[in-house]
């Protein structure tokens, strides 16, 4: 019985861990059929914008920037493209999701990113 705990133990933590690694992907943020790949470039993770519906939207631009893992936390900067600024992000990733917090002073918001089905 003790083994069998144990083996469920070890396989819950395992895919917990797996759902919190960011991947290389391509997410809808939701918002005027908006599309962000996600990549790694020197230890970091990125997200271009792709396309979008909207024709002001910056195609090729880097909306995720430069986000790390510190202490189990996923911490980097996030381009908000209808304030024009470059905000603090943290994300919690998930197999088929992103919860993107971002923080401006005392405030924060949190978007969910959604994985594209179409590119899986």
């Amino acid at each position: 019985m003790k083994k069998l705990t144990l083996i469920f133990v070890s396989l819950f933590f395992v895919s917990w861990v797996h759902g919190q690694e960011m991947t290389t992907n391509t997410w809808l943020t939701g918002e005027q059929n908006t599309r962000v790949q996600t990549y790694q470039k020197d230890g970091k993770w990125y997200g271009k914008l792709v396309s979008s519906d909207n024709p002001q939207a910056p195609i090729g631009k880097d909306v995720l920037m430069a986000f790390v893992e510190v202490e189990g936390v996923w911490q980097g900067k996030v381009f908000a493209v209808k304030r024009n600024e470059i905000l603090d992000g943290v994300i919690e990733p998930h197999d088929h999701k992103l919860l993107i917090e971002v923080s401006v002073g005392f405030f924060s918001k949190v978007v969910q990113w959604n994985l594209d089905r179409q590119n899986d």
